[in-house]
């Protein structure tokens, strides 16, 4: 198998533990730079890695792994949030009208989706304001996190309490009110001091 991080390349005469694998990616990833992704053999893998290695080293003959620098990270990061939101706004306001009425099966699965996106914000959030190539805005990221911990911490008060009128109201008012305004800020973000992919 033939191991690739950038400019360096490892050929293993055997087939390396995943452990041992792991090992080398991070003794290359330094300060200042970010563990992105790997592609095994021409396929793009962004998820649970130690896990796919472990499942599939054997197989694999050539892993290629990306580095990014703190800067291509944090836009790398700000544009998946961004993609995010544009996706989830319009979901958000349907669970919200869901909860209006009996909730079905889809609707609280729909909802753990959107527990789960919130979360997923909310470390998106704690990585830009502890950034050094933090954006010059960040404290604005630093305030929806706080604004986003604090409806979450009702939404799951009335989640306790089973009001399902009292859900609705705290995803309508309180979630995607910052979910709008965080795709907002986080569109000026990008546009004034980071790059959007070129889809051409």
């Amino acid at each position: 198998m033939k191991l690739i991080i950038g400019e360096q390349h490892k050929d293993y005469a055997a087939t390396p533990t995943a452990e041992e694998v792991i090992e080398h990616i991070n003794e290359h990833v330094t300060e200042g730079f970010h563990f992105s992704h790997i592609i095994v053999d021409g396929e793009e893998v962004y998820d649970d890695h130690e896990e796919y290695l472990e499942e599939h080293l054997a197989s694999i003959e050539q892993l290629e792994v990306i580095i990014k620098s703190e800067k291509e990270f944090m836009n790398d990061v700000l544009l998946s949030a961004e993609e995010y939101l544009i996706r989830a706004n319009p979901e958000v306001t349907a669970v919200a009208k869901a909860f209006q009425g009996v909730p079905t099966q889809d609707s609280w699965e729909q909802f753990e989706m959107l527990l789960g996106g919130a979360g997923w914000l909310s470390d998106m959030l704690k990585i830009v304001s502890s950034s050094k190539e933090r954006p010059t805005n960040w404290k604005a990221y630093k305030d929806f996190a706080g604004n986003l911990h604090s409806e979450l911490s009702k939404l799951g008060k009335a989640v306790e309490k089973k009001k399902n009128n009292e859900i609705s109201k705290v995803i309508k008012q309180g979630v995607l009110p910052i979910f709008e305004r965080l795709q907002t800020e986080l569109g000026k973000t990008i546009d004034s001091e980071f790059t959007r992919k070129n889809l051409n």
